[in-house]
């Protein structure tokens, strides 16, 4: 493992874990892979586009553009396209609004 995938698999560790303390949900869970850029809670510390304040239908869609291609992405193509149809809702529906 590269220094830079060390640090990143670290830093995730630190920003989610306290997000999700004892919540071991199937979402809660594989949004942990998202909160090192979007953040614990969708809302990114940076750059990286915020996603809290979308519709679950809108994630939806948008993880599937990604996943198909058919979105324009840098990273998010190549993450989305390890998604099932199921990991994708699960997704939508954990960072969506009005969860």
């Amino acid at each position: 493992m590269s220094r830079r995938a060390m640090a990143a698999a670290c830093l995730l560790v630190a920003v989610a874990a306290p997000a999700v303390a004892g919540d071991t949900s199937e979402g809660t869970i594989l949004a942990l892979s998202c909160a090192a850029c979007h953040g614990p809670d969708g809302v990114s510390p940076g750059s990286i586009p915020s996603i809290d304040r979308l519709k679950p239908s809108e994630i939806e869609a948008a993880l599937k553009a990604f996943r198909q291609g058919t979105r324009p992405a840098t990273v998010m193509d190549r993450i989305a396209s390890g998604y099932s149809d199921a990991e994708i809702l699960l997704l939508a529906t954990h960072f969506g609004k009005g969860k």
